[in-house]
């Protein structure tokens, strides 16, 4: 009788551990998502790769939750008179992988894809451009909470083989 009792919850006990660590995530962390809801001015440098060195830009984004796991961000940089260019991600969390998939505007190149993971206050993306640019297709992207007060959005690419900060944008809710 005390084997039954023991092999039972030993096949019990095995069921919980299989089955807690098989649960992701249903939803992505709101907090960090809402963060980013609402106005937003801000302003950076822009490298493209025509250019010698980066340009100033002031630009101003809207964020807008769809749903529990989803973000959009979307608005426009200027160059002075020089260039105007619509910036933005579009990023959803799916659960079962536990990453965010979207896309980002703003390259010259067209739309680009998006994949990473959240990593305490800031999400980690890797960049898929359509097109190559600086020589590669691949950058990573990595947008910082910096609370209710702001976030920095900064694209860093491959350069000559070294790592360089094409785009560094600051953004404060307006």
């Amino acid at each position: 009788m005390a084997f039954k009792l023991t092999s039972g919850l030993l096949g019990v006990s095995l069921a919980l551990i299989a089955s807690a660590g098989a649960v992701a995530p249903a939803k992505a962390d709101a907090r960090f998502l809402d963060r980013f809801s609402g106005g937003w001015g801000g302003s950076g440098t822009v490298q493209r790769d025509v250019d010698p060195k980066p340009r100033q830009v002031t630009c101003s984004l809207e964020g807008e939750r769809g749903n529990a796991n989803s973000i959009t961000l979307s608005g426009t940089c200027r160059a002075l008179v020089v260039f105007s260019r619509s910036i933005g991600a579009e990023l959803t969390y799916d659960p079962s992988s536990q990453r965010y998939r979207g896309v980002y505007t703003g390259s010259s190149k067209g739309p680009a894809q998006l994949s990473g993971r959240q990593r305490g206050d800031r999400l980690v993306l890797d960049i898929t451009y359509p097109q190559e640019i600086f020589g590669d297709r691949k950058a990573v992207m990595t947008i910082a909470s910096r609370g209710k007060e702001g976030f920095s959005m900064i694209v860093t690419d491959k350069v000559d083989g070294k790592d360089q900060q094409t785009s560094n944008f600051s953004f404060q809710s307006r």
